[in-house]
């Protein structure tokens, strides 16, 4: 991550939202976690964290698909490889934002790590985004 918007989270949060065509729904909270993660020390935490972003969007995309193609083999696979990364997930994002403000830390658990559907439903816009960004540093490799 040399490249210098790495070093500034709304440059980047501007290229990533270029990039998604401004499909982004989580900008502020991606914001927070942009903020963290482009401090050098978290660079490999970041970069673990849109993976697994991606990895997980990929998972409930076949868990959709298994629910309406009865086909579709070993969704208790699926079903387990997607709970062992909601759980990575979250502990990812904890260690992100563990040297923000308390502020912001109380705001991310309650919106998004909570066990309750709409902190559910936040974490999977905010995850949605995550995969926009993997797919952005993704094009950057390629280019």
């Amino acid at each position: 991550m040399s490249q210098s918007y790495f070093r500034d989270s709304r440059k980047l949060l501007k290229k990533v939202d270029e990039f998604s065509n401004f499909k982004l729904q989580r900008r502020d909270d991606l914001l927070i976690i942009f903020t963290e993660g482009v401090k050098e020390k978290n660079n490999k935490l970041f970069e673990d964290l849109v993976f697994t972003a991606k990895y997980v969007q990929g998972l409930m995309k076949v868990m959709k698909t298994g629910q309406e193609n009865s086909e579709v083999k070993s969704l208790e696979h699926v079903k387990n490889d997607l709970t062992k990364n909601m759980e990575k997930i979250i502990d990812q994002i904890r260690q992100i934002i563990s040297d923000t403000s308390q502020s912001d830390k109380d705001y991310i658990n309650k919106t998004f790590l909570q066990m309750n559907a709409d902190a559910f439903r936040n974490l999977n816009d905010l995850l949605y985004d995550l995969d926009w960004t993997k797919k952005y540093l993704n094009d950057l490799k390629r280019s």
